[in-house]
Protein backbone atom coordinates (compact mmCIF):
# COMPACT_ATOMS: atom_id res chain seq x y z
CA UNK A 1 0.00 0.00 0.00
CA UNK A 2 2.39 2.28 1.05
CA UNK A 3 4.36 1.60 -2.46
CA UNK A 4 1.20 2.28 -4.31
CA UNK A 5 0.72 5.36 -2.40
CA UNK A 6 4.24 6.67 -3.30
CA UNK A 7 4.10 5.94 -7.33
CA UNK A 8 0.77 7.97 -7.21
CA UNK A 9 2.30 10.60 -5.10
CA UNK A 10 5.33 11.11 -7.47
CA UNK A 11 2.80 10.58 -10.69
CA UNK A 12 0.84 13.69 -8.91
CA UNK A 13 4.36 15.95 -9.14
CA UNK A 14 4.64 14.86 -12.66
CA UNK A 15 0.98 16.07 -13.44
CA UNK A 16 1.58 19.43 -11.72
CA UNK A 17 4.88 19.71 -13.52
CA UNK A 18 3.33 19.19 -17.07
CA UNK A 19 0.04 19.61 -16.46
CA UNK A 20 -0.54 16.72 -18.95
CA UNK A 21 -3.11 14.02 -18.60
CA UNK A 22 -1.39 11.57 -16.37
CA UNK A 23 -1.63 7.65 -15.98
CA UNK A 24 -0.26 4.96 -14.29
CA UNK A 25 -0.24 1.32 -15.33
CA UNK A 26 0.71 -2.32 -13.10
CA UNK A 27 1.74 -5.41 -14.31
CA UNK A 28 -1.69 -6.64 -14.33
CA UNK A 29 -2.83 -3.70 -16.98
CA UNK A 30 -4.59 -1.71 -14.48
CA UNK A 31 -4.55 1.66 -14.36
CA UNK A 32 -3.61 2.48 -10.38
CA UNK A 33 -3.82 6.39 -11.76
CA UNK A 34 -6.05 8.22 -13.88
CA UNK A 35 -5.34 11.71 -13.68
CA UNK A 36 -7.06 13.59 -16.57
CA UNK A 37 -7.60 17.29 -17.70
CA UNK A 38 -9.87 16.46 -20.54
CA UNK A 39 -10.63 13.05 -22.10
CA UNK A 40 -10.51 11.63 -26.02
CA UNK A 41 -14.35 11.73 -27.99
CA UNK A 42 -15.05 9.02 -29.00
CA UNK A 43 -14.62 9.57 -32.32
CA UNK A 44 -10.93 9.75 -32.13
CA UNK A 45 -7.96 6.96 -32.16
CA UNK A 46 -7.00 6.45 -28.96
CA UNK A 47 -10.15 7.01 -27.04
CA UNK A 48 -11.23 5.12 -24.06
CA UNK A 49 -7.37 4.68 -23.70
CA UNK A 50 -6.52 2.93 -26.29
CA UNK A 51 -3.03 4.83 -27.21
CA UNK A 52 -2.46 4.22 -23.59
CA UNK A 53 -2.59 0.80 -24.35
CA UNK A 54 -0.88 0.44 -27.62
CA UNK A 55 1.66 1.90 -25.92
CA UNK A 56 2.29 0.15 -22.68
CA UNK A 57 2.11 -3.49 -24.61
CA UNK A 58 5.52 -2.11 -26.41
CA UNK A 59 7.25 -0.90 -23.55
CA UNK A 60 10.14 -2.04 -21.96
CA UNK A 61 11.08 -1.42 -18.55
CA UNK A 62 14.11 1.59 -18.09
CA UNK A 63 13.32 3.12 -21.68
CA UNK A 64 11.51 6.34 -22.32
CA UNK A 65 8.82 5.72 -25.10
CA UNK A 66 7.27 8.24 -27.59
CA UNK A 67 4.06 7.18 -29.71
CA UNK A 68 2.40 9.60 -31.87
CA UNK A 69 -1.31 8.27 -33.50
CA UNK A 70 -2.37 9.32 -36.51
CA UNK A 71 -4.28 12.06 -35.94
CA UNK A 72 -1.05 13.87 -34.22
CA UNK A 73 -1.72 13.06 -30.55
CA UNK A 74 1.68 12.21 -28.64
CA UNK A 75 2.76 10.37 -25.31
CA UNK A 76 5.70 9.48 -23.46
CA UNK A 77 6.38 6.50 -21.48
CA UNK A 78 8.50 5.22 -19.09
CA UNK A 79 8.73 1.83 -16.99
CA UNK A 80 10.34 1.04 -13.91
CA UNK A 81 10.29 -1.53 -12.09
CA UNK A 82 9.26 -1.01 -7.89
CA UNK A 83 8.85 -4.38 -6.25
CA UNK A 84 6.60 -4.64 -9.25
CA UNK A 85 6.73 -3.48 -12.96
CA UNK A 86 4.86 0.30 -13.30
CA UNK A 87 4.94 2.37 -16.25
CA UNK A 88 3.86 5.90 -16.24
CA UNK A 89 2.50 7.51 -19.10
CA UNK A 90 1.53 11.31 -20.03
CA UNK A 91 -0.23 12.84 -22.78
CA UNK A 92 -1.92 13.76 -25.06
CA UNK A 93 -0.01 16.55 -26.13
CA UNK A 94 1.05 18.18 -30.30
CA UNK A 95 4.42 18.93 -31.25
CA UNK A 96 2.71 21.03 -34.19
CA UNK A 97 -0.17 23.32 -34.16
CA UNK A 98 -2.91 20.45 -35.44
CA UNK A 99 -5.19 21.58 -38.54
CA UNK A 100 -8.24 20.86 -37.87
CA UNK A 101 -10.28 21.69 -40.25
CA UNK A 102 -8.16 18.97 -42.44
CA UNK A 103 -9.27 16.57 -40.15
CA UNK A 104 -12.76 17.65 -39.89
CA UNK A 105 -13.03 16.98 -43.80
CA UNK A 106 -10.63 13.91 -44.74
CA UNK A 107 -12.48 12.01 -41.80
CA UNK A 108 -15.72 12.94 -42.74
CA UNK A 109 -16.87 14.77 -38.98
CA UNK A 110 -20.20 16.48 -38.26
CA UNK A 111 -20.38 19.92 -37.48
CA UNK A 112 -20.98 18.28 -33.82
CA UNK A 113 -17.79 16.42 -33.49
CA UNK A 114 -16.11 19.11 -35.43
CA UNK A 115 -16.60 21.25 -32.79
CA UNK A 116 -15.87 19.30 -29.94
CA UNK A 117 -12.80 18.38 -31.99
CA UNK A 118 -11.64 22.13 -32.32
CA UNK A 119 -12.54 22.22 -28.59
CA UNK A 120 -10.00 19.14 -27.73
CA UNK A 121 -6.93 20.80 -29.69
CA UNK A 122 -7.39 23.64 -28.28
CA UNK A 123 -7.33 22.49 -24.64
CA UNK A 124 -4.03 20.13 -26.02
CA UNK A 125 -0.91 21.55 -25.55
CA UNK A 126 1.77 22.11 -28.29
CA UNK A 127 5.42 21.14 -26.90
CA UNK A 128 8.20 22.34 -28.30
CA UNK A 129 10.94 19.99 -28.92
CA UNK A 130 13.23 21.54 -25.66
CA UNK A 131 10.31 21.32 -23.55
CA UNK A 132 9.30 17.41 -24.65
CA UNK A 133 13.24 17.14 -23.55
CA UNK A 134 12.43 18.39 -20.03
CA UNK A 135 9.33 16.24 -19.79
CA UNK A 136 11.47 12.94 -20.75
CA UNK A 137 13.80 14.02 -18.20
CA UNK A 138 11.41 14.03 -16.16
CA UNK A 139 9.85 10.78 -16.75
CA UNK A 140 13.52 9.04 -16.89
CA UNK A 141 13.58 10.44 -13.12
CA UNK A 142 10.51 9.37 -12.12
CA UNK A 143 11.65 6.77 -9.38
CA UNK A 144 13.16 9.65 -7.81
CA UNK A 145 10.56 11.70 -7.46
CA UNK A 146 8.96 8.95 -4.81
CA UNK A 147 9.48 9.17 -1.16
CA UNK A 148 11.29 12.46 -1.51
CA UNK A 149 11.07 14.77 1.59
CA UNK A 150 9.65 17.99 0.04
CA UNK A 151 9.47 20.00 3.19
CA UNK A 152 11.03 23.39 2.80
CA UNK A 153 13.13 24.60 6.06
CA UNK A 154 10.52 27.70 6.77
CA UNK A 155 12.41 31.01 7.13
CA UNK A 156 10.63 33.56 9.22
CA UNK A 157 11.46 37.46 8.42
CA UNK A 158 13.21 39.45 11.25
CA UNK A 159 10.11 41.00 12.20
CA UNK A 160 6.53 39.85 12.26
CA UNK A 161 3.63 41.48 10.59
CA UNK A 162 0.75 42.12 12.35
CA UNK A 163 -2.68 41.14 10.24
CA UNK A 164 -5.82 42.88 11.00
CA UNK A 165 -8.70 41.16 10.92
CA UNK A 166 -11.65 42.54 10.15
CA UNK A 167 -15.06 40.90 12.22
CA UNK A 168 -18.32 41.43 10.59
CA UNK A 169 -21.55 40.73 12.35
CA UNK A 170 -24.69 38.72 11.68
CA UNK A 171 -26.49 41.82 9.78
CA UNK A 172 -23.47 43.04 7.70
CA UNK A 173 -23.22 38.83 6.97
CA UNK A 174 -26.61 39.04 5.80
CA UNK A 175 -26.76 41.95 3.84
CA UNK A 176 -23.64 40.96 2.11
CA UNK A 177 -25.23 37.87 1.19
CA UNK A 178 -28.85 39.70 0.19
CA UNK A 179 -27.06 41.76 -1.84
CA UNK A 180 -24.93 39.00 -3.43
CA UNK A 181 -28.04 36.88 -4.91
CA UNK A 182 -29.70 40.35 -5.61
CA UNK A 183 -26.78 40.82 -7.99
CA UNK A 184 -26.62 37.73 -9.09
CA UNK A 185 -30.47 38.19 -10.22
CA UNK A 186 -29.89 41.21 -11.96
CA UNK A 187 -26.73 39.57 -13.84
CA UNK A 188 -29.50 36.88 -15.16
CA UNK A 189 -32.29 39.42 -15.88
CA UNK A 190 -30.35 40.97 -18.04
CA UNK A 191 -28.34 37.87 -19.84
CA UNK A 192 -31.92 36.27 -20.23
CA UNK A 193 -32.99 39.46 -22.18
CA UNK A 194 -29.69 39.47 -24.12
CA UNK A 195 -28.90 43.04 -22.68
CA UNK A 196 -25.09 42.19 -22.15
CA UNK A 197 -24.29 45.68 -21.46
CA UNK A 198 -26.83 45.92 -18.98
CA UNK A 199 -25.56 43.05 -17.44
CA UNK A 200 -21.59 44.02 -17.09
CA UNK A 201 -22.52 47.89 -16.40
CA UNK A 202 -24.40 45.78 -12.91
CA UNK A 203 -21.12 43.23 -12.31
CA UNK A 204 -18.66 46.36 -12.42
CA UNK A 205 -20.88 48.88 -10.71
CA UNK A 206 -21.58 46.62 -7.80
CA UNK A 207 -18.24 44.95 -7.57
CA UNK A 208 -19.52 40.88 -7.82
CA UNK A 209 -16.27 39.91 -6.80
CA UNK A 210 -15.90 41.04 -3.28
CA UNK A 211 -15.69 38.76 -0.48
CA UNK A 212 -18.75 36.77 -1.37
CA UNK A 213 -17.16 33.79 -0.91
CA UNK A 214 -15.47 32.79 2.29
CA UNK A 215 -14.22 29.18 1.67
CA UNK A 216 -11.03 30.49 0.90
CA UNK A 217 -10.42 33.93 2.67
CA UNK A 218 -6.90 33.58 2.13
CA UNK A 219 -6.47 32.29 -1.73
CA UNK A 220 -7.56 35.22 -3.78
CA UNK A 221 -7.04 33.09 -6.80
CA UNK A 222 -9.42 29.88 -6.00
CA UNK A 223 -12.32 31.93 -4.55
CA UNK A 224 -12.23 33.87 -7.32
CA UNK A 225 -11.76 30.63 -9.74
CA UNK A 226 -15.00 29.28 -7.41
CA UNK A 227 -17.00 33.09 -8.04
CA UNK A 228 -16.55 32.16 -12.24
CA UNK A 229 -17.67 28.51 -11.80
CA UNK A 230 -20.73 29.48 -10.45
CA UNK A 231 -21.39 31.99 -12.81
CA UNK A 232 -20.81 29.94 -15.63
CA UNK A 233 -23.53 27.50 -14.13
CA UNK A 234 -25.70 30.33 -13.14
CA UNK A 235 -25.29 31.38 -16.86
CA UNK A 236 -25.57 28.08 -18.47
CA UNK A 237 -29.48 27.63 -16.55
CA UNK A 238 -30.54 30.80 -17.84
CA UNK A 239 -29.73 29.74 -21.35
CA UNK A 240 -31.53 26.63 -20.92
CA UNK A 241 -34.84 28.33 -19.48
CA UNK A 242 -34.22 30.50 -22.63
CA UNK A 243 -34.76 27.48 -25.03
CA UNK A 244 -31.16 28.19 -26.56
CA UNK A 245 -30.30 24.86 -28.06
CA UNK A 246 -28.17 22.13 -25.77
CA UNK A 247 -25.96 21.53 -27.96
CA UNK A 248 -24.30 25.49 -28.11
CA UNK A 249 -25.14 25.22 -24.37
CA UNK A 250 -22.64 22.51 -24.17
CA UNK A 251 -20.01 24.58 -26.61
CA UNK A 252 -20.22 27.38 -24.33
CA UNK A 253 -20.28 25.80 -21.16
CA UNK A 254 -17.33 23.54 -22.08
CA UNK A 255 -15.31 26.53 -23.33
CA UNK A 256 -15.45 28.24 -20.15
CA UNK A 257 -14.99 25.68 -17.99
CA UNK A 258 -11.33 24.89 -19.12
CA UNK A 259 -10.81 28.34 -19.05
CA UNK A 260 -11.55 28.68 -16.22
CA UNK A 261 -9.72 25.52 -14.84
CA UNK A 262 -6.50 27.03 -17.15
CA UNK A 263 -6.36 30.48 -15.82
CA UNK A 264 -4.12 31.49 -13.30
CA UNK A 265 -4.26 35.31 -12.67
CA UNK A 266 -6.33 37.08 -10.85
CA UNK A 267 -6.78 39.63 -13.98
CA UNK A 268 -7.03 37.19 -16.52
CA UNK A 269 -9.93 35.30 -14.42
CA UNK A 270 -11.83 38.70 -13.88
CA UNK A 271 -11.71 40.03 -17.32
CA UNK A 272 -13.21 36.04 -18.18
CA UNK A 273 -16.28 36.55 -16.01
CA UNK A 274 -16.65 39.61 -18.47
CA UNK A 275 -16.50 37.47 -21.27
CA UNK A 276 -19.26 34.81 -19.49
CA UNK A 277 -21.14 37.47 -19.02
CA UNK A 278 -20.81 38.61 -22.99
CA UNK A 279 -20.73 35.61 -24.47
CA UNK A 280 -23.81 33.99 -22.69
CA UNK A 281 -25.89 37.39 -23.51
CA UNK A 282 -24.88 36.89 -26.85
CA UNK A 283 -25.98 33.53 -26.91
CA UNK A 284 -28.77 33.82 -25.63
CA UNK A 285 -29.75 36.87 -27.60
CA UNK A 286 -29.31 34.66 -31.07
CA UNK A 287 -30.30 31.37 -30.29
CA UNK A 288 -33.23 31.48 -27.75
CA UNK A 289 -36.04 29.40 -29.35
CA UNK A 290 -38.58 30.56 -27.06
CA UNK A 291 -41.87 30.57 -28.17
CA UNK A 292 -41.49 28.00 -30.89
CA UNK A 293 -43.19 24.90 -30.47
CA UNK A 294 -41.66 21.88 -29.14
CA UNK A 295 -41.71 20.27 -32.42
CA UNK A 296 -39.91 23.19 -34.64
CA UNK A 297 -37.23 23.70 -31.70
CA UNK A 298 -36.39 19.90 -32.17
CA UNK A 299 -35.91 20.88 -35.79
CA UNK A 300 -34.00 23.51 -34.92
CA UNK A 301 -31.79 21.61 -32.79
CA UNK A 302 -31.35 18.75 -35.43
CA UNK A 303 -30.62 21.66 -37.90
CA UNK A 304 -27.71 23.61 -35.88
CA UNK A 305 -25.99 20.00 -35.00
CA UNK A 306 -26.16 18.94 -38.59
CA UNK A 307 -26.06 21.54 -40.65
CA UNK A 308 -23.25 20.61 -42.92
CA UNK A 309 -25.18 16.94 -43.24
CA UNK A 310 -27.83 16.25 -46.37
CA UNK A 311 -31.90 17.05 -44.74
CA UNK A 312 -34.06 13.93 -44.70
CA UNK A 313 -37.85 14.71 -44.27
CA UNK A 314 -37.98 11.24 -42.93
CA UNK A 315 -35.28 11.65 -40.31
CA UNK A 316 -36.95 15.27 -39.36
CA UNK A 317 -40.71 13.54 -39.28
CA UNK A 318 -39.15 10.93 -37.10
CA UNK A 319 -37.64 12.77 -34.02
CA UNK A 320 -40.91 15.18 -34.08
CA UNK A 321 -43.30 12.35 -34.82
CA UNK A 322 -44.75 14.89 -37.08
CA UNK A 323 -46.15 14.40 -40.85
CA UNK A 324 -43.64 15.15 -43.02
CA UNK A 325 -45.98 18.39 -44.83
CA UNK A 326 -47.29 19.17 -41.93
CA UNK A 327 -44.00 19.99 -40.00
CA UNK A 328 -42.58 21.54 -43.43
CA UNK A 329 -46.17 24.24 -42.59
CA UNK A 330 -45.25 24.70 -38.89
CA UNK A 331 -41.73 25.68 -39.52
CA UNK A 332 -42.46 28.11 -42.20
CA UNK A 333 -45.29 29.52 -40.29
CA UNK A 334 -43.34 30.14 -36.90
CA UNK A 335 -39.88 30.56 -38.37
CA UNK A 336 -40.84 32.30 -41.47
CA UNK A 337 -38.33 30.28 -43.46
CA UNK A 338 -38.53 26.76 -44.84
CA UNK A 339 -36.52 23.98 -43.30
CA UNK A 340 -34.13 24.23 -46.41
CA UNK A 341 -34.37 28.09 -45.94
CA UNK A 342 -32.92 27.60 -42.11
CA UNK A 343 -29.93 25.20 -43.08
CA UNK A 344 -29.07 27.08 -45.52
CA UNK A 345 -28.51 30.37 -43.18
CA UNK A 346 -26.71 28.48 -41.35
CA UNK A 347 -24.42 27.22 -43.46
CA UNK A 348 -23.97 30.94 -45.21
CA UNK A 349 -23.56 32.12 -41.45
CA UNK A 350 -20.77 29.33 -40.45
CA UNK A 351 -19.07 30.59 -43.76
CA UNK A 352 -19.35 33.97 -43.18
CA UNK A 353 -17.20 32.74 -39.91
CA UNK A 354 -14.81 30.56 -41.41
CA UNK A 355 -13.92 33.64 -43.96
CA UNK A 356 -13.24 35.75 -41.22
CA UNK A 357 -10.85 33.90 -38.97
CA UNK A 358 -9.31 31.03 -40.65
CA UNK A 359 -7.25 31.41 -43.63
CA UNK A 360 -8.85 28.25 -46.04
CA UNK A 361 -9.05 27.84 -49.56
CA UNK A 362 -12.51 28.13 -50.53
CA UNK A 363 -13.36 24.92 -51.46
CA UNK A 364 -12.50 23.83 -47.95
CA UNK A 365 -14.44 26.48 -46.32
CA UNK A 366 -17.34 24.96 -48.77
CA UNK A 367 -17.01 21.58 -47.89
CA UNK A 368 -16.86 22.09 -44.13
CA UNK A 369 -20.53 23.67 -43.97
CA UNK A 370 -21.70 21.46 -46.59
CA UNK A 371 -21.38 22.16 -50.36
CA UNK A 372 -19.46 19.60 -52.13
CA UNK A 373 -19.59 22.03 -55.27
CA UNK A 374 -17.79 25.33 -54.25
CA UNK A 375 -19.18 26.94 -57.54
CA UNK A 376 -22.33 26.46 -56.54
CA UNK A 377 -21.57 27.50 -52.87
CA UNK A 378 -20.15 30.71 -54.04
CA UNK A 379 -23.06 31.64 -56.00
CA UNK A 380 -25.85 30.99 -53.12
CA UNK A 381 -23.16 32.89 -50.79
CA UNK A 382 -23.22 35.59 -52.84
CA UNK A 383 -26.80 35.62 -53.38
CA UNK A 384 -27.41 35.70 -49.49
CA UNK A 385 -24.82 38.18 -48.89
CA UNK A 386 -24.01 40.16 -52.23
CA UNK A 387 -20.73 39.30 -52.41
CA UNK A 388 -18.38 36.52 -53.47
CA UNK A 389 -17.02 34.55 -50.79
CA UNK A 390 -13.44 35.98 -52.04
CA UNK A 391 -15.24 39.54 -51.86
CA UNK A 392 -16.48 39.06 -48.30
CA UNK A 393 -13.33 37.90 -46.65
CA UNK A 394 -11.18 40.85 -48.17
CA UNK A 395 -14.34 43.42 -47.01
CA UNK A 396 -12.59 45.53 -44.02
Amino acid sequence: MYETTAIISGAMKIYYITNLNTYVINSEEDFILHHENFTIPPFMPGSNEKDMKHLYKSMVTGKLHSYTNQWGLQYLGYRFKQNDIYSIIIGPYFSVTPNYYKLIKDYKLTSNEGETLRNVCNQMQVLTFKKVNSFSSILINFEHMMDKDTTPVIINPDKEEVTRKTHYTEDEDAKKISLRYKVEDDIIHAVETGDKEKALNISHTNNVFMGLDERFPNQPLLRVKNLAIVLNTLLRTAAKNKNVPPILIHRISEKFAYKIEETNQLTKLYQLYDRLISDYADLIKNNSLQGYSKEVRKVIEHLIAFFNQALHNEELSGITYTHPSHLSRKFKQETGMTITGYQQMLRINKAKYLLKTEKLPIDEVAWLVGYEDSSYFSRVFKKQTGLTPTQYRERE
